[in-house]
């Protein structure tokens, strides 16, 4: 697997985590703590997704517009990252 595939497929995991515990947080308990602590942290990782496909190399450009709807690029991406690894 391509380096910039990789760390794709991480980032999104990580922002995918994060939008559930955000989302699960503001299903049940909603928790302020929680929502200050992992609001950043999500966009942040919402930035770094959209970034690196936006600027990384080879990549298809359904992946990179993908990459840039908010909520759900996280999960599109990773669709997106295993299909470009079987190419």
């Amino acid at each position: 697997m391509r380096p910039i595939l990789r760390a794709l497929e991480v980032l999104s995991v990580l922002e995918l985590l994060s939008i559930a515990v955000l989302l699960g947080n503001l299903v049940t308990v909603h928790i302020d703590g929680v929502a200050s602590l992992l609001g950043p942290v999500h966009g942040a990782l919402y930035l770094t997704v959209a970034v690196t496909a936006v600027l990384g190399r080879d990549l298809l450009l359904r992946t990179r517009l993908l990459a840039l709807i908010p909520v759900l690029g996280g999960l599109f991406t990773l669709i997106n990252v295993r299909t470009e690894v079987r190419r």
